[in-house]
């Protein structure tokens, strides 16, 4: 297992470099961070020569890259000019606040997934069957910004117009106290969670169908085993692995930033300023996002693989 981990390890190394070499050319190519001070020369003259130092804008921007793999090699991500803090510090600050998003959401659209496809899997063609079938395609087919303005409209409008209160922020982090946290925080935690349960739960049903109608679920049956047994003991955990795939990538997507929740609830996560470094040419800010991003899906990826040993004694890391 040990070397397995290594091996993983050191192959997702060159991905990595590939991934973030691609993302330097290509914003260096799509953008210009000296296009605000071409108006203004000479009189800002000294404004564009530190830009340009801070981005090696006179080198080649097939060789511009290094320099920054080199900085970032010491744990320097450079500065944000938009933000007018180090990327390193950014990444912390903000990355807590997506994550006091990510993992609620998480943790909830998995609990109400699994429950979903469990009792989807074993009511197959029932009339519950087909209303979660029905909602789960209505909430795949909504975009994630339609179900987020759905639920600011809801709260912050008619809910207002019918009880003539206001249970929920629309807008911002507000932290004085848990209940102002919790008030700001539900709507965005409940459009990350009704998105992700809507394709989790149909994933589930599949997972589960195929394993209940497995040669050895059926001959748990005929040993006398209760049907809750087999479910929950001997077919759940099967039909767990190609989900744990799933959950690994759809957590590390999480963490890493929400940009659509997080712009449409003006929450001060790592969505916005990503949006705001790609308009901007804010090169050190994109890269530092994309780098922390990356190495969430590598790591998660990597727990996932391990996961499947757990789950299945008969997989193994030779």
């Amino acid at each position: 297992m040990f070397a397995y981990v290594i091996r993983r390890v050191l192959a997702t190394i060159p991905l990595l470099f590939i991934a973030l070499y691609s993302v330097h050319v290509g914003v260096s190519f799509t953008t210009d961070p000296l296009a605000e001070f071409y108006q203004c020369l000479p009189r800002c003259q000294q404004g564009y020569d530190l830009i340009s130092d801070q981005y090696d804008l006179d080198t080649n921007i097939w060789v511009r890259p290094f320099a920054w793999f080199g900085d970032a090699a010491t744990g320097d991500l450079g500065r944000s000019n938009e933000l007018g803090q180090p990327v390193s510090t950014i990444l912390k600050t903000r990355g807590w606040n997506t994550a006091q998003l990510a993992i609620p959401a998480f943790a909830l659209s998995t609990g109400v997934a699994l429950m979903l496809a469990i009792y989807s899997a074993t009511h197959k063609y029932s009339a519950g069957d087909y209303a979660l079938t029905s909602l789960s395609f209505v909430g795949i087919a909504l975009p994630t910004f339609v179900v987020g303005l759905l639920l600011q409209t809801t709260f912050a409008v008619w809910w207002q117009d019918w009880f003539h209160n206001k249970p929920f922020w629309t807008q911002g982090k507000h932290a004085d106290s848990f209940g102002q946290f919790l008030s700001s925080a539900t709507l965005p935690i409940l459009t990350l969670t009704i998105v992700s349960v809507a394709a989790d739960s149909r994933f589930g049903r599949t997972a589960m169908l195929e394993v209940l109608n497995a040669d050895y679920i059926r001959t748990a049956r005929a040993k006398g085993l209760s049907r809750r047994r087999v479910v929950w003991r001997h077919g759940l955990r099967n039909a767990l692995i190609p989900l744990v795939t799933l959950w690994a990538l759809n957590f590390s997507i999480l963490l890493s930033g929400s940009v659509i929740t997080e712009s449409i609830f003006s929450w001060p996560g790592l969505g916005p300023p990503f949006i705001d470094g790609l308009g901007e040419a804010d090169i050190d800010l994109v890269l530092g996002i994309v780098i922390f991003g990356s190495f969430l899906v590598i790591t998660f990826n990597l727990i996932a693989d391990v996961l499947y040993g757990v789950l299945d004694p008969r997989i193994r890391y030779d």
